[in-house]
């Protein structure tokens, strides 16, 4: 009798991921820090940076920087914000397949004041092939005095 050689197919299993993002954030209480007559919120590109860890089956630890690319004022609060740099640690929890909610807290630098934030947000990955993933993220960043919102979309590389 002939005997077959089963071995069983490797899981690749990986374990770490990062993400560059390309999106807006919007500053509802912002305006052009040129515009004296503007109202209704400011729109800001930002770039971002995330890395994380799988720790357990569905939770990730992680951190995220963005970096927003503009000079604006928060009227209300008299506060000057220029190209500030938001770094927070994260901790994500996939809620099923493709769809994770994330929260932590951070802090947000930039040369006029210093804040503290917390962010809660949602991302959605579509696999594009190859450990590659596209995803969307929506993430609110609550900060002394004003909130801001983040609209992005990531290239993630799994390794």
């Amino acid at each position: 009798m002939a005997q077959e050689d089963t071995q069983p197919e490797e899981e690749t299993t990986t374990l770490n991921r990062v993400v560059f993002s390309l999106g807006y954030t919007w500053i509802p209480q912002g305006d052009d820090l040129d515009d004296k007559e503007s109202e209704g919120g400011f729109f800001v590109p930002a770039i971002g940076f995330d890395y994380f860890r799988k720790v357990h089956d569905r939770w990730e630890i992680g951190v995220m920087w963005d970096w927003e690319l503009e000079h604006y004022i928060v009227r209300e609060e008299n506060l000057e914000r220029e190209r500030s740099m938001l770094f927070a640690l994260i901790a994500n929890y996939e809620l099923m397949e493709h769809w994770a909610v994330f929260g932590g807290g951070g802090i947000e630098l930039e040369k006029h004041e210093n804040l503290p934030i917390f962010r809660i947000g949602t991302e959605y990955s579509v696999d594009i092939g190859q450990q590659w993933e596209l995803i969307p993220t929506f993430a609110l960043d609550i900060k002394k005095g004003f909130n801001t919102y983040n609209l992005a979309v990531g290239f993630c590389k799994r390794f």
